[in-house]
């Protein structure tokens, strides 16, 4: 049989401190976390404060910036307004396209056309011209002309259904080389006097004078 005396029941604090060494690592990384996110709140908060503090610097010492911003609507209008061509001269656009209005006629006599009553057709002869002597063509479309009037009436070019047999067809102009063509428009025979409009691709108009 074996002796017993000298046999102590072990005492269950060991346990118990094992069980508190864990809640204190757990509390050590618990508290680490919270300070970590205190750290990462003022962080934030401080970045956020720069952030209002340098865009209330913008919005005092970039007032004269800001008002420049708001006029720039109105540059680019006043970049759009027409172009006046006068009678017999010439216009370019930005890309290399020179338009040239080597004829005019009003009324245009038409045979087996019905024109409606008050209306009349008008014929518009225009040259373009691609003045670059290098790069690739550049296109061009009938679409690209209206007749106008300092009224504000607006006329589409006829593109079906009439021609003279030389009408402007949409294409593409290589560098040194011309195209020629006409324009038909139906327009209302009470409007005193045309212009020609010609907007570009570069998107800007110009305004050609038919007349003396």
């Amino acid at each position: 049989m074996d002796d017993l005396g000298g046999y102590r029941v072990p005492r269950e604090a060991p346990m118990g401190r094992e069980v508190r060494i864990e809640q204190r690592r757990s509390a050590n990384r618990t508290a680490l976390l919270a300070i970590g996110g205190i750290i990462v709140l003022c962080v934030c908060l401080g970045l956020g404060i720069l952030g209002v503090w340098a865009g209330s610097q913008l919005s005092g010492n970039g007032g004269g910036n800001i008002g420049l911003n708001n006029s720039t609507p109105t540059r680019a209008a006043a970049s759009k307004t027409p172009t006046l061509v006068p009678y017999g001269r010439s216009a370019m656009s930005d890309s290399g396209l020179r338009v040239t209005v080597t004829a005019f006629q009003r009324p245009l006599p038409a045979e087996n056309v019905e024109i409606p009553d008050g209306q009349e057709l008008v014929l518009v002869t225009v040259r373009i011209d691609n003045v670059r002597t290098t790069g690739a063509p550049i296109k061009y479309d009938p679409t690209d002309f209206a007749l106008v009037s300092p009224d504000g009436d607006h006329f589409a070019v006829n593109t079906t259904g009439i021609t003279t047999g030389e009408n402007l067809k949409a294409g593409e102009v290589g560098p040194g080389k011309s195209a020629k063509g006409d324009l038909i428009f139906y327009i209302y025979s009470d409007v005193p006097e045309l212009q020609l409009a010609w907007t570009a691709a570069d998107g800007k108009t110009r305004l050609y004078r038919l007349s003396r």
